[in-house]
């Protein structure tokens, strides 16, 4: 396979990836109405079971994210599209181990209506086989482009992060990191080993068919953020698509987590879970915005800009020799 036909074959994949989470998040807004979906993403209490999460919108916003860095070819789009594919799969898979062990003497949800267990199952598979597939094109791609290192692309692609860019990023991943350790193992603490296991498979969170439960979720950002804060430690260049990814992922669930906190007591109340929200918020949009500065900073002047400049001027012949003669006379 050629360098052109796996950059082909990218792009549908990554749109798959977006389309998934994209029609479950549309499908429930059309089933149970934008008002009660909202209230169910801020974490209000809502009957019944939905399909999505506050979790799916942030993997909407990376899943796209990482479509339109492919699609403008912007510099991380590799380590933003890897981010989503890793994402995709460590929150994908849950679902696919809860149909599984849905059983009508059994039920997964209990007695929760809602949507079908079967096809939002089934679309994770597919979900997942789609990042499996897009990651391993991937890594042909990285191969490709190393064999041709003299093309442009490759060359502009191999270009490291700026240094207080990368130690910002390295920093915020690092705190971020130790707020989900210390999570899990309080939370460990307070309902015991057992009960963790049970919500670290998502038994009992019964609230939405794609969802996971905090443990789980503060467990894959442990090992998401470990990676990122390594690669920005190392300033190599997958790091700025993967801090971004991180960003994207991040930003819109917090977002949504402090709006229902905002709505309650839980604000004040919950000082860590506040604090937590409000980095992974404000961190990542600081770290997003520093990463783009550096992006403009080193775009290439246009070749419009470049015809533009005049060549210096050199003097003709006739010129040259005229002045000699005046200078003799």
């Amino acid at each position: 396979m050629s360098i052109k036909q796996a950059r082909l074959a990218v792009g549908p994949l990554s749109v798959l990836l977006f389309v998934q989470t994209a029609f479950w998040l549309v499908y429930d807004i059309a089933d149970r109405g934008l008002p009660l979906m909202w209230t169910a993403w801020t974490n209000g209490p809502v009957p019944g079971l939905s399909a999505t999460t506050a979790l799916d919108l942030g993997l909407a916003a990376l899943q796209l994210g990482a479509v339109c860095g492919l699609l403008l070819r912007v510099r991380g789009a590799g380590g933003l599209l890897v981010t989503a594919c890793v994402t995709t799969v460590a929150f994908r898979a849950p679902v696919v181990w809860y149909m599984l062990l849905d059983s009508e003497s059994d039920p997964w949800f209990g007695g929760l209506e809602g949507p079908s267990l079967t096809a939002v199952g089934f679309s994770c598979v597919l979900a997942i086989l789609v990042a499996v597939a897009l990651g391993g094109l991937l890594y042909r791609v990285r191969g490709l482009e190393r064999e041709a290192a003299a093309e442009e692309e490759s060359r502009s692609g191999g270009i490291r992060p700026v240094k207080i860019t990368a130690s910002a990023s390295c920093t915020l991943l690092a705190v971020l990191n130790v707020f989900y350790i210390c999570r899990n193992v309080l939370t460990a603490v307070q309902v015991g080993p057992k009960t963790l296991a049970d919500l670290l498979v998502g038994k009992g969170i019964g609230r939405a068919v794609l969802g996971v439960s905090s443990p789980w979720q503060w467990a894959c950002l442990t090992v998401l953020c470990g990676v990122g804060m390594v690669l920005a430690a190392k300033r190599r260049p997958s790091a700025t698509g993967f801090s971004v990814g991180l960003a994207l992922f991040m930003m819109p669930i917090a977002f949504t987590k402090l709006w229902g906190l905002t709505g309650t007591a839980d604000l004040l109340g919950s000082p860590l879970n506040t604090v937590q929200s409000f980095l992974e918020l404000a961190g990542s949009a600081a770290v997003v915005a520093l990463i783009v500065a550096d992006v403009r900073r080193d775009r290439p002047a246009p070749q419009a800009v470049l015809e533009l400049t005049p060549p210096p001027a050199v003097d003709e012949p006739e010129a040259q020799r005229a002045d000699a003669a005046t200078s003799d006379a």
